[in-house]
């Protein structure tokens, strides 16, 4: 569970921005709330189980995800001969960025402890890294920068001996290890495994769909109510070759089905929108995580479909019944009347950029002056326009 994600001097971000799932003391729309970890944020009313960043073309929205999804690769590859840290993007609209700190962190909760996770790369090198955990109170249990790695339980010298390579993440070193600090370091490798983000739909994702039979009935449940025209779903398997196939009732001229015609989401891609695509592929990436407990990430969610389909897509996240293992969802979009409908405003925010060419991330329940009663909509619309010049106060 995501409790707070923090970056800075990442592509169009230079400052420090926050993306924070920690819900504020708000009586709306509270089975949007998970207060099963209270104990573990005790200054939070409970942990978001969705929000959105939605913003106008080129703002940023979709680079808060791609920050996130370059933490989890370099947490990944590390140790592989890829050199992942000298993938970072900084800021490229400020002299000299490229050789200022990239920062990354992640604080989370997973098997009911809590993570604070994090590293700085710099240069293309990792110079800085450290994770503490929480019973009590916060504890370290390691940390890293240029000069020394001290490890709970080991002594420096034992230490010393483990410290990594400039592009290799300790996390990585330590997983091959029998540490005493193992748990900690297979539940944050455990967090990132199940931390997945979309930016487009992917013909591998339909893998998914053999994980249970059940799931091709919820999709085509949820297909009937977008008014596809889709009347069944079954899966084609070869090999390493997936695909859905799709069938349609075909009308003679007296208005009585005479066939159903059959085609492939990706084989007869022609044949079917972008939106259709999408929504088949995003329903694998949403069951999938609802029955993980994963935080599912999606990019552009709702320029495909209608407003309340994608509605009725959110509520799954915030069902008690649907959403037992207190699966996340965090989603990108344009500003649409999505905001009032399924969100509360601690669950959206709004990215902007100003005359420098900085974006920027903003919490709209952080803006002066949005009532719970006003139209989200519009608000996030005058802040845009408001902010074009500059940064929200």
């Amino acid at each position: 569970m995501l409790v707070k994600f923090t970056f800075k001097n990442f592509r169009s971000f230079f400052d420090e921005q926050h993306l924070s799932m920690e819900a504020s003391h708000d009586d709306s729309m509270q089975d949007s709330v998970n207060t099963k970890c209270q104990a573990l944020v005790p200054q939070s009313a409970g942990i978001l189980k969705s929000a959105a960043v939605f913003g106008s073309t080129a703002s940023g929205k979709t680079n808060v995800l791609k920050a996130l999804d370059y933490m989890k690769r370099v947490v990944q590859i590390s140790g592989s001969r890829v050199q992942i840290a000298r993938q970072n993007e900084p800021f490229a609209f400020l002299e000299g960025a490229e050789n200022m700190d990239s920062h990354y962190e992640a604080e989370f909760i997973e098997n009911g402890t809590y993570y604070r996770y994090g590293f700085v790369i710099r240069s293309g090198e990792i110079v800085k890294e450290w994770l503490f955990r929480r019973a009590e109170r916060l504890t370290p249990v390691f940390s890293r920068d240029e000069y020394s790695l001290k490890i709970s339980g080991l002594s420096k010298n034992a230490a010393r001996l483990l410290s990594p390579s400039s592009s290799t993440l300790f996390l990585t070193v330590a997983s091959s290890l029998n540490l005493e600090i193992n748990r900690e370091i297979q539940d944050v490798l455990s967090w990132f495994s199940n931390l997945i983000v979309s930016f487009s739909p992917r013909q591998d994702d339909l893998i998914i769909y053999t994980e249970k039979d059940e799931y091709l009935k919820e999709a085509l449940a949820v297909l009937s109510l977008a008014g596809c025209g889709i009347d069944s779903l079954s899966l084609i398997q070869d090999g390493s070759y997936i695909d859905i196939e799709t069938g349609h009732k075909i009308f003679n001229s007296a208005g009585a089905v005479s066939k159903i015609r059959k085609s492939r989401l990706f084989q007869d891609r022609q044949l079917y929108s972008d939106g259709t695509v999408g929504l088949i592929c995003d329903l694998a990436l949403i069951l999938h995580a609802l029955d993980t407990g994963a935080v599912l990430c999606i990019n552009d969610f709702s320029s495909m479909m209608n407003i309340f389909l994608a509605s009725h897509l959110i509520s799954l996240f915030s069902s008690e019944s649907r959403n037992e293992r207190s699966a996340q969802l965090i989603l990108t979009g344009g500003i649409s009347p999505l905001t009032d409908k399924a969100f509360r405003r601690d669950q959206i925010y709004l990215t902007t950029k100003d005359e420098q060419h900085r974006s920027h991330l903003v919490r709209l329940s952080g803006i002066p002056g949005v009532r719970k009663s006003d139209n989200y909509e519009k608000k996030l619309l005058e802040s845009a326009l408001s902010s074009a010049g500059g940064i929200i106060a």
